[in-house]
């Protein structure tokens, strides 16, 4: 008898030990104030980045091939010579097919002619965006026919002060939402548990960009301009306060 009194009185030493503990813990991990905060930094870009392409056509695909690499070659000359630097230059694709030129396709050559058709693309980066509009007519007065895609950016030393800016400026934000439940409560804070951070950043892209060389009224080309905007940058924070 004694021996069973001792065994229940022991099982309830053990949970008393493991149970107490924890209901302190969750007494005090319920003390808590959960606030997400919101912030963001706009900023003009210094990045751009262009891809331009060189298409060229001939029955003869050696011809076809030929064609455009003396276009291309011209085209990324006339890109270094406007400041491009040779390790910012770079060919992200290169593609020869044919097509039949037919009813729905007419072509400067007779139907039933078998086409080639060579595509040479290559993409620039600058870090003066000024010169966006300026790097256009370059490659286009060079031989390009097709602007890909034209996309502001920013580089990496000022994403990280963008990023920071906005998250200072979010938590900013949850703090002020803690202290005004707090206030509104009657309580004070006394320091923080978890902290969630997020951020997100979307360069301005123009994709198949059809930017054309405009005239004036004496047929002179005008040089193209290029408005970059600005660039936004945003955080999103999670943080739980103790009370």
């Amino acid at each position: 008898m004694k021996k069973n009194v001792l065994a229940i009185l022991l099982l309830f030493a053990v949970f008393a030990l493991f149970a107490f503990p924890a209901a302190a813990e969750d007494s005090q991990t319920d003390k808590v104030i959960l606030v997400s905060g919101y912030g963001s930094s706009a900023t003009s870009p210094d990045k751009v980045t262009i891809s331009f392409g060189v298409e060229t056509e001939n029955p003869d695909a050696a011809i076809a091939q030929s064609e455009n690499a003396a276009l291309m070659a011209k085209v990324v000359a006339a890109l270094k010579n406007a400041g491009i630097k040779d390790a910012n230059i770079q060919t992200t694709g290169y593609t020869i097919y044919s097509y039949v030129i037919g009813e729905y396709n007419p072509g400067k050559w007779a139907n039933g002619t078998t086409v080639y058709k060579v595509t040479n693309t290559v993409r620039i980066i600058s870090y003066d965006v000024d010169k966006a509009g300026s790097y256009i007519d370059a490659a286009v007065e060079a031989g390009a026919n097709n602007v890909n895609s034209l996309q502001f950016g920013l580089s990496d030393e000022k994403l990280i002060i963008e990023r920071n800016a906005a998250i200072i400026s979010a938590v900013k934000s949850a703090r002020a939402d803690a202290d005004s439940v707090s206030s509104a409560l009657g309580l004070k804070i006394s320091g923080t548990g978890t902290i969630n951070v997020g951020q997100s950043y979307t360069p301005v892209s123009y994709s198949n960009a059809e930017v054309m060389m405009a005239k004036d009224a004496a047929g002179s080309r005008v040089p193209t301009t290029i408005e970059s905007g600005e660039i936004k940058t945003t955080a999103t924070v999670s943080i739980v306060y103790t009370y």
